[in-house]
């Protein structure tokens, strides 16, 4: 089970993909060689560079556009109430075909990593060897935030285990903080070897072969994996032992403005555009791509109480004003010309007809289609922005959070504001860094002079608890998974909405996804070997 195989189907897929990934990339005259027939092509004549620029863009997409749902049960976004409630979502009473291709969309992701790991083998290709066992650490732990205990020992291994058997999420995370030791071995390998050539850098589709940010993007994914078990006291000793690990290595954690993200030469084309882009921005011929996906009142307001100004970057301005005297089905603060919806409340476009669509605020960027400018602002920046994995503002909180607790070294102050500052750089708030900075500068400073404790760290009660909220502010629209995670680590802080739908089943959020159907149906004694799942009790194994 699991294995993607890379026979004529699943080859077809990488040779349309390198079209457009290698084409703005200078390759050597032998890496797309015209003589080779590719209706003839099989696992044999497969090499690790044909595999992994396709294998990463997946999974950058993956984390930009595959977890909507959590953007709704998470406060941030609403649908808009041009559409029929999905009553699964809305009710938390999913099943187990809901959101089923997360388990096997990583499975086969994670496989195309693993076979470009045994040719990057053969061929003794260190920085490819490297790059596959970060992503699969990347994704293997994934599947443990999502679902806990997982196939892995026997995961992906053909005929030898048709039907793997699972195991516990903690020994997955274990597994995968060595994966990435080994890793950065491997890159430093490939450094020194000088085996990072010009066609090893056009393949690398992220980091362009630059093996120190690949170091620091695996220490950042390191301490993600800690920060994910912070509640558990009985890992104290051992989070001391890897943040020791990491510290020793030298290397840090990505740098302002260096995320993980891959750019694979997008273009306008149709479905050649940044998937981000063209599933909340626009189409490839400039019109809006749905009238879905709208802002949710909660994280709205929340910006709107502390006079955010990353309001305009998350959100965009309503298309129509509201009318004066309109009727609504709850009171929204000034100002007015962003709103939002609240999630799962009924459709009513009789009552409440300024409720639809242009009525309320898009997902935040550029208001016309076209390529990314030096001055584009918010999450929507053009069709040729990168897709990301891990960004710099979570690398900055992940940092604040760590040094918040004692794990680093560093100014506490220092940290949060750096990584709040790092939020409005990413935005390009006010159109540039510098202006960002200023931007920041001025607002946080209004903030603590107002005494608000959700922005002042100084105000704050709890120190903790403000580098958590402003990281759940920071993250709208460009990691809900993470989010997610922070929310069930921290014991459902920060609080936030449920669902006002009818039909809700529940007075808390779902903590994780149920085992695919499919599981069920082809792995069933593994799967049920899990016991009884609930996604509001069977808990992730990291939360208490």
């Amino acid at each position: 089970m699991y294995k993607s195989k890379i026979m004529k189907s699943n080859l077809l897929k990488y040779i349309l993909g390198l079209g457009m990934i290698l084409s703005s990339f200078n390759c050597s005259k032998d890496s797309l060689n015209i003589n080779q027939n590719p209706n003839g092509a099989a696992e044999s004549n497969m090499t690790a560079a044909v595999i992994l620029p396709q294998a990463m863009l997946i999974a950058a997409n993956r984390v930009s556009t595959g977890y909507g749902y959590l953007g709704h049960w998470l406060g941030y976004w609403c649908p808009g109430a041009n559409y029929s409630p999905n009553t699964e979502e809305q009710s938390y009473n999913i099943s187990t075909n809901f959101a089923a291709g997360t388990f096997s969309g990583i499975m086969d992701n994670a496989y195309d990593f693993q076979f470009a790991e045994s040719l990057a083998k053969a061929s003794k290709q260190n920085f490819y060897i490297g790059i596959t066992k970060v992503m699969n650490a990347f994704n293997f732990t994934t599947l443990v935030d999502v679902y806990n205990n997982i196939p892995y020992t026997q995961a992906l291994q053909g005929l030898a285990y048709v039907r793997p058997q699972y195991d516990d999420g903690k020994l997955v995370y274990e597994k995968s903080l060595q994966q990435i030791d080994s890793a950065i071995t491997f890159f430093k390998a490939a450094k020194a070897s000088g085996e990072i050539n010009d066609d090893v850098k056009s393949r690398d589709i992220i980091f362009k072969g630059n093996p120190d940010k690949w170091i620091r993007f695996g220490n950042t994914l390191k301490l993600r994996l800690l920060i994910h078990q912070s509640a558990k006291a009985d890992r104290a000793a051992y989070i001391t032992t890897e943040i020791s690990k990491i510290v020793a290595e030298g290397s840090g954690f990505l740098k302002s403005g260096e995320d993980a993200a891959a750019s694979p030469g997008f273009t306008s084309d149709l479905g050649k555009s940044n998937p981000f882009y063209s599933t909340f921005g626009f189409t490839s011929t400039g019109t809006p791509a749905t009238d879905f996906w709208r802002a949710n009142r909660f994280a709205m307001e929340e910006l709107k109480i502390s006079a955010d100004p990353r309001l305009g970057a998350f959100y965009k301005k309503v298309v129509n004003a509201f009318p004066a005297g309109g009727k609504e089905p709850f009171v929204q603060s000034a100002p007015l010309d962003y709103r939002g919806n609240e999630y799962g409340r009924p459709i009513d476009n009789n009552s409440f007809p300024n409720q639809i669509a242009n009525f309320v605020s898009q997902i935040g960027g550029v208001s016309s289609a076209g390529p990314v400018s030096a001055g584009a602002i918010g999450l929507i920046k053009g069709y040729d922005q990168p897709s990301w994995i891990l960004t710099s503002v979570e690398s900055f909180f992940l940092q604040a959070e760590a040094i918040e607790r004692g794990w680093l070294a560093g100014s506490k102050e220092d940290a949060y504001k750096n990584a709040i500052k790092e939020s409005f750089r990413w935005l390009n708030i006010d159109g540039s860094s510098s202006a960002a900075d200023a931007s920041f500068t001025k607002w946080y400073a209004t903030q603590d002079e107002n005494n608000n404790k959700k922005v002042s760290y100084a105000k704050a009660d709890d120190k903790l608890k403000i580098v958590l909220y402003q990281k759940y502010m920071a993250l709208n629209g460009s990691n809900h998974l993470e989010s997610w995670t922070d929310y069930r680590r921290n014991g459902a802080y920060p609080v936030l909405p449920l669902s006002v739908n009818p039909g809700r089943t529940s007075s808390t959020l779902p903590v994780r996804i149920l085992y695919p159907q499919r599981e069920y149906d082809l792995n069933t004694a593994s799967v049920q070997a899990q016991g009884s799942i609930s996604q509001f009790t069977s808990k992730i194994w990291w939360m208490n």
